[in-house]
């Protein structure tokens, strides 16, 4: 069976290949149903709002574990924290403990002004390590007691 197409086409319409050009003046593109175009349109957005769903499961459950690790992290940290300041605070005791004695014996302090001179020494040095850790590298001051 024969059919013509509808419109006619120029040459500049047609294919190079001859026979892409025999094709395209003797077939016509069949019709389409009703809605058609609707379909496809309902199919492939229904097919994305699946694709977004599945998508927002597998976000949500990498979001779950990521929260779950840092929330081990965090009491991790705490952990550790409440070690150091607990060994910190154990190592001082213990300093000072040595330490006022010689301090009185050698240097003749009053023990009243010992105890007091002998933790806040301890707690400018731990404060100066923290700062520095934090704040980076110590400048010219600190260069000089480290050094």
């Amino acid at each position: 069976m024969h059919t013509t197409p509808d419109a006619t086409q120029t040459q500049a319409d047609l294919p190079g290949d001859p026979l892409d050009r025999a094709l395209t003046t003797c077939l016509v593109a069949p019709a389409l149903p009703a809605e058609f175009r609707a379909r496809v349109m309902a199919s492939v957005l229904g097919e994305q709002l699946q694709e977004i769903t599945v998508r927002r499961r597998q976000l949500e459950a990498e979001h779950a574990q990521e929260l779950a690790r840092l929330k081990r992290g965090h009491v991790l940290l705490k952990r550790d924290t409440l070690a150091l300041v607990t060994a910190t605070a154990f190592a001082a005791g213990a300093c000072a403990q040595i330490a006022i004695p010689w301090l009185q014996v050698h240097l003749e302090f009053d023990s009243a002004m010992t105890a007091p001179l002998l933790a806040l020494l301890i707690g400018v040095a731990a404060g100066a390590s923290v700062w520095a850790e934090r704040f980076g590298k110590p400048g010219p001051l600190f260069g000089l007691l480290r050094g």
